[in-house]
């Protein structure tokens, strides 16, 4: 066999060197492009050249506003009623934004009161929820920009589960500590919740006015104060409190809380998470009454700023001590 002649030999090898720096800059199938693992960082997708963050806020909470729409008729007739949605982001790729994960972080919150000891018992889990696909960061927006993102096909989803709301059934099948307590097996039934203790609608009513009041108060401060360090999308959960059946009177309250947070390992894509709750207790002295009183009196101060009955503190100073 007689030896290729070298200028054959020099345009293969252009070629090859041509090939190599293809694959390393990405190609793959149906022209959607891949990196080489080995030199592939990874950012937030927030932090990805194309992503508009505003944008992205916007489509994430509509996402959460739909989530919220269906879990009732859904995921929250389970255990846990409540479940509230936290943070949503994406690792993918610094230069193509090729995703490497999509996770979203989920609280949930279980208050009892036990009727023999007036504890309040909380079980408050929380849920990774990781979404497999094979798509770019300027594609999963589109996705989220369309009219049914929670129920939208993802690219390279498995067959068998390929939206976001598909995937989620399996995740909240595994909460992530919880905590069912114990309750006391001796002693009266002298205690009862506080959305049990009133038997009329107006009663009834009164109370969830009241957690109302309080959520919202909470939502308009966060921004500017909690919600400014890591755990930036913190949500109250539950506000609960002992009541004595016979006298109406509070014997303690305990406002739950969850949060997240997600780092993005720039080496490999993993997403480090952070996911915790939050058992704060409100201290006050005097009868169910008289705290829907202050809570859903009118006026132009928050009542969540408002002294509470027998304090000269509000529920806003109690988390001071108890939220991060």
């Amino acid at each position: 066999m007689t030896s290729p002649p070298m200028r054959f030999l020099a345009k293969s090898l252009v070629v090859s060197v041509a090939l190599a720096g293809c694959l390393a800059e990405g190609g793959g199938v149906d022209g959607e492009q891949t990196e080489q693992e080995s030199t592939t960082t990874y950012v937030d997708i927030l932090d990805f050249s194309k992503t508009d963050q505003g944008q992205w806020y916007d489509l994430i909470h509509n996402l959460n506003r739909q989530f919220d729409d269906v879990c009732g008729d859904t995921f929250c007739e389970g255990e846990y009623s409540n479940i509230q949605p936290l943070t949503f982001s994406c690792a993918v790729s610094s230069k193509q934004g090729s995703v490497k994960d999509c996770a979203w972080t989920f609280a949930a919150a279980q208050v009892d009161v036990d009727p023999r000891n007036a504890n309040i018992v909380v079980d408050a889990p929380t849920y990774q929820c990781h979404f497999k696909m094979k798509t770019t960061a300027p594609k999963l927006i589109a996705i989220l920009a369309g009219d049914d993102p929670l129920h939208a096909a993802l690219p390279g989803a498995p067959a068998e589960t390929p939206s976001i709301y598909d995937q989620l059934s399996d995740c909240f099948d595994h909460p992530i500590g919880q905590t069912p307590g114990e309750f006391a097996e001796t002693g009266a039934l002298s205690y009862v919740s506080a959305r049990d203790y009133y038997t009329s609608s107006a009663g009834i009513d009164r109370w969830y006015a009241a957690k109302q009041a309080l959520k919202d108060g909470f939502d308009r401060v966060c921004g500017d104060t909690f919600c400014s360090g890591d755990f930036g999308d913190l949500q109250a959960m539950d506000f609960t409190c002992a009541i004595t059946k016979s006298t109406g009177n509070v014997k303690s309250c305990m406002w739950t809380f969850g949060g997240s947070w997600h780092l993005v390992q720039t080496q490999g894509g993993a997403q480090q998470i952070t996911a915790s709750t939050f058992k704060c207790p409100v201290m006050m002295h005097g009868t169910l009454s008289q705290l829907l009183d202050v809570l859903t009196a009118p006026g132009t101060d928050q009542p969540i700023n408002r002294p509470l009955p027998g304090m000269t503190t509000s529920a806003y100073e109690a988390l001071l001590d108890c939220l991060p």
